[in-house]
């Protein structure tokens, strides 16, 4: 998604409103990107490049106890200043064609967003294959099999 900064000497602000697309980046914590969108304006002044920028969508992501694919709202705010002369900005800013690449800004916003830990499940009663999950009422609600027989012994002290 390249932006033409010549426009910014005919006009005072470039207005942004476009769908943005990622099927090269999507990496193992991110599955994939849906209805992810910007909005937002670009100014120059005094050679610095001015981003009021809105991200938002749903990134796919893996669900910490069921392991499915998730939907995960994002919506992040970008501010930031550009100084068209720092080598910080390279991978960003193409000064012979006078371009401004988002879309690689965008992604680094996109993954700081990306959560630890994330379930859509609260209080999942989850088993398994000889395993089960219980909360902490079904934990104290009997006796664990496994030690059933050492009450037994310790019936045998009274």
């Amino acid at each position: 998604m390249k932006v033409e900064l010549d426009e910014l000497n005919i006009k005072k602000s470039i207005e942004i409103n476009e769908p943005v697309l990622y099927d090269d980046k999507i990496d193992t914590r991110i599955k994939g990107l849906e209805n992810a969108y910007v909005k937002g304006s670009i100014e120059e002044r005094e050679g610095i490049i001015y981003l009021n920028l809105n991200f938002e969508g749903d990134m796919l992501i893996i669900d910490s106890i069921t392991l499915e694919e998730v939907p995960y709202h994002f919506s992040i705010d970008i501010a930031e200043n550009l100084d068209t002369l720092e080598e910080n900005y390279a991978n960003v800013y193409e000064k012979s064609q006078n371009t401004l690449d988002l879309k690689e800004l965008l992604w680094e916003n996109i993954v700081l967003e990306v959560p630890i830990s994330f379930t859509k499940s609260e209080n999942a009663h989850l088993k398994g294959e000889g395993w089960e999950l219980k909360n902490e009422e079904e934990k104290s609600a009997g006796i664990d099999p496994r030690l059933e027989k050492l009450k037994d012994l310790l019936k045998g002290d009274d």
